[in-house]
């Protein structure tokens, strides 16, 4: 019987092992990635995306909140430009 327990050890012990270098070659980050495909062209979306003053036009978020105070910062558009908001739970994606 003890034999039995010391080869059930055993195999827990190399299982467990095994699992630990597994786990150590991995990379330390995580990387989520999504796209969408959009039929439209370039020039008439990008202009859109990249100024936060454009999202009330389209953004479903926008209109689930009519209090919602938005504040702008940063560069106008692109790079550098910042969008915060506060507002009720509905103005946040489910994802957040």
């Amino acid at each position: 019987m003890s034999e039995i327990l010391v080869i059930i050890a055993v195999i827990l012990a190399v299982a467990i092992a095994a699992v630990l270098v597994l786990a150590a070659t991995k990379p330390d980050t995580l990387r989520v990635q999504r796209s969408v495909r959009i039929k439209a062209p370039p020039e008439g979306i990008f202009p859109l995306i990249s100024d936060f003053h454009q999202w009330r036009n389209w953004s479903p978020y926008e209109q689930k909140d009519p209090a919602m105070k938005r504040t702008y910062s940063g560069a106008e558009r692109c790079k550098g430009a910042v969008y915060a908001w506060d507002g009720d739970k509905n103005a946040v994606p489910a994802a957040w």
